[in-house]
This record gives structure tokens, C-alpha cells and sequence, in this order.
């Protein structure tokens, strides 16, 4: 994927989300890029990133977020493989008294979680211009 195809699809994911978060969380490393144009796409200024590593089968948060407390936050990854960061994210931040709604680009069948907002199923992992 080039990086004007991954433009347009950080886009038409934009349109598809119909929130209004107060902050968006980009999961550390692959949602931080999409994360950020996602909030240029929907006028969203304040912004985070959540970092977390891999314990076993599971996922530990490994950096704190500000105060979240009452907040609509959008927690976004890229790709949803198993969807274990994802999940981790969303309960680390709605313990912490936040609404949160999901979004990614793709989502793979294996995945354990559904995302709020993402562009459709795809059978292996995309390569990103990043990557």
C-alpha cells in the first residue's frame, strides 16, 4: 500500500464514523498513524497514545493515559489480527471512567473483537507505507 491509497482509506473510514469523541487514543505502533489523521479528519485536537506489550496470550498497558474520566474517547489500531490490544485498550480506558468506541481499517476473521468503525475484513495482514 502507498501512502495516497492509505490517505484515501483513512478517509472513507472518517465517514464512516458517525461519533463525536472528545479525544482520539491511537494504540502504539500501528494505530498512531492512523489515529492522527483520523483526527484531522474529524476536527478532533486532543489526542493520545496508548502503549502496551505483549504478556503471554495477553496484553499490559504500559503507559498512562491522561485523565479520562467522563470522556467519549475513539480508540483507534490499523488492523485487527487478534484484536487482544484492542480489547485491552478499550477496558484499561472504560475502567477508568471512560465511553469508547473502536475503529480500524481492516479487521481479520480471526480477530476476537469487532471494532465500532473499520472499512471491511481482509484475508492477511496489509502492509502499510510505514512499515
Amino acid at each position: 500500500m502507498q501512502w495516497n491509497e492509505f490517505d484515501r482509506e483513512v478517509r472513507e473510514l472518517a465517514k464512516r464514523i458517525d461519533y463525536t469523541p472528545d479525544m482520539l487514543i491511537g494504540i502504539a505502533r500501528g494505530g498512531v498513524i492512523p489515529a492522527v489523521l483520523l483526527s484531522k479528519a474529524l476536527k478532533v485536537k486532543d489526542f493520545n497514545i496508548l502503549k502496551m506489550e505483549r504478556v503471554g496470550e495477553g496484553r499490559r498497558i504500559t503507559s498512562d493515559v491522561i485523565d479520562v474520566a467522563g470522556k467519549k474517547i475513539l480508540l483507534v489500531e490499523d488492523t485487527l489480527e487478534t484484536g487482544r490490544a484492542l480489547k485491552a485498550g478499550k477496558e484499561y480506558l472504560e475502567e477508568r471512567g471512560a465511553k469508547v468506541k473502536t475503529a480500524c481499517l481492516y479487521t481479520m476473521p480471526i480477530s476476537e473483537i469487532a471494532p465500532d468503525f473499520s472499512l471491511r475484513e481482509v484475508p492477511e495482514v496489509v502492509q502499510f507505507p510505514w512499515q
